[in-house]
């Protein structure tokens, strides 16, 4: 029993560090500025984000990090060629939610960089994206990621990233179509559905999705049908927000618990919710050990 116990127990140790792994240091900033800006568009950057020289890291983001994420998805001319939306990010206590503003960003909303950066793993921060004239703001998003990883010395999973991409991208497609309002609420009823899109066919995931567009007065092309798809069978692969509030549930259940057996139960009802193939095995090892009927 010890040694379940153990393994029990390392198992949270391990999924709890995962979690944090995700956190921001409360109050940490950094700046990241695009890469081309000129000495004058640096300080207006500075000004915006109220932050003087030396008071903040300042990182670099360019047009070829740019690229890395959005290149191939994206046209070519909604791109170009240089980097200058900068970003100015701090981290808040857990629990705070994300708090984003705009200035001169006329792609992306400051809902779908929120729904793009939880996607991707990125909570509690304060964010405010700044461009020296009116631009798609994708170097944005690309800057955060790049602070994230400078604040935490973590690297962002890749897939999390690539999806916070694809959904920034699928709404911001959609929204120059139907509107911003219209795109994020079709995406977001589509992530309310994916327990139940995970055991449909393709076609069938695709009716659905339109019959949700319907529901707001849309019809989507056949492109942006699939584009919506594709990012709804990303989400079955990986939900970092999903991930991140049943482990946070799951630390917080532990710390509540009023006696041992208690927290170690916790912690395997929460496993078991959260990781449903292997659910049936933990529930057997707790009744088999502690349910009365351990021989």
């Amino acid at each position: 029993m010890k040694k379940i116990l153990t393994i029990m127990l390392a198992a949270f140790m391990a999924l709890t560090a995962f979690s944090a792994a995700f956190a921001l240091g409360e109050n940490e900033a950094r700046i990241v500025l695009g890469a081309d800006l000129t000495d004058e568009q640096k300080q207006e950057a500075l000004a915006y984000f109220g932050a003087a020289d030396g008071d903040v890291p300042v990182l670099t983001v360019t047009n070829r990090d740019e690229r890395q994420y959005f290149e191939g998805k994206l046209p070519d001319e909604r791109l170009g060629r240089v980097a200058l939306s900068s970003i100015y990010i701090v981290g808040r206590a857990e629990g705070s939610g994300l708090h984003i503003e705009t200035f001169n960003i006329n792609y992306c909303t400051a809902e779908m960089y929120e729904n793009a950066l939880i996607s991707a793993g990125i909570t509690d921060a304060d964010i405010k994206i700044w461009a020296p004239r009116p631009l798609s703001g994708t170097a944005a998003l690309t800057g955060i990621y790049k602070a994230y990883e400078d604040m935490t010395g973590r690297m962002l999973d890749a897939a999390a990233k690539d999806l916070g991409i694809e959904e920034l991208i699928a709404t911001g497609e959609l929204a120059e179509y139907v509107g911003s309002e219209e795109a994020l609420a079709i995406i977001r009823d589509v992530k309310k559905i994916l327990d139940e899109t995970r055991t449909m066919s393709d076609e069938d995931v695709m009716t659905r999705i339109n019959e949700i567009a319907a529901e707001y007065n849309v019809s989507l092309t056949d492109e942006q049908s699939k584009q919506v798809f594709t990012l709804a069978r990303m989400f079955e692969g990986l939900s970092a927000e999903e991930i991140q509030q049943r482990l946070v549930n799951m630390a917080n259940a532990a710390k509540k618990a009023q006696t041992f057996g208690e927290t170690v139960q916790s912690i395997i009802t929460s496993i078991g919710e959260f990781f449903k193939t292997i659910g049936d095995f933990f529930t057997d090892v707790w009744n088999r050990w502690f349910g009365g009927n351990n021989d």
